[in-house]
C-alpha cells in the first residue's frame, strides 16, 4: 500500500477543484474553504502542500468532490475504487436476488428485507439529503 503523498494530495485536491471551476467559476479557493468551514488561507495551504489537513476535513473534501479518500492520498488514480464499485453491484445482484426467490428465503431473512432494509436506505438516503442540504446553505451564505 502506498504512503500518504502530500504533494499528490495537493495536486489532486486543486485538479478536482480546478475541473468544478471550469464548469462553474464561483468554485475558488474561498469559495472551496468556506464550504469546508475552513479559512481560505487554510485551504490554500492544503492545496500547496504546505499544511495535511485533518482526517474530518479529509473527509469533507472527498464528499464535496465526490472522490474518495484513497484517491485524494494517492493510493490509487481510480476516483471511485472498483472495491466500492463491485461492492454496490454485489449489493444489488444480491438484494434482486433475494426478492426474486422472497418466498424460498428463511424467515429471518424475510423479516430483514421488509423490516430493515428500506429503513436502511431511507435513512442513510436522508443523511445524503442532510448532508447535501448543508453544502447548498453554507454555498448561499458564501455568495451573499
Amino acid at each position: 500500500m502506498k504512503e500518504f503523498d502530500m504533494k499528490e494530495f495537493a495536486k489532486r485536491l486543486k485538479q478536482e477543484r480546478e475541473k468544478k471551476k471550469h464548469e462553474d467559476p464561483k468554485w475558488t479557493q474561498g469559495y472551496v474553504a468556506g464550504l469546508l468551514g475552513v479559512a481560505r488561507p487554510t485551504y490554500t495551504s492544503y492545496e500547496n502542500g504546505t499544511k495535511q489537513p485533518p482526517m474530518e476535513t479529509v473527509h469533507k473534501i472527498a464528499d464535496l468532490f465526490a472522490i474518495s479518500t484513497d484517491y485524494l492520498h494517492g493510493m490509487t488514480s481510480d476516483p471511485t475504487p472498483s472495491a466500492q464499485k463491485d461492492d454496490l453491484l454485489d449489493l444489488a445482484v444480491s438484494i434482486s436476488r433475494a426478492f426474486h426467490d422472497f418466498d424460498a428465503l428463511p424467515e429471518d431473512e424475510k423479516r430483514f428485507l421488509v423490516n430493515e432494509l428500506p429503513g436502511t436506505v431511507k435513512w442513510k438516503l436522508e443523511e445524503f439529503r442532510r448532508h447535501k442540504a448543508r453544502i447548498l446553505e453554507q454555498e448561499k451564505k458564501n455568495s451573499t
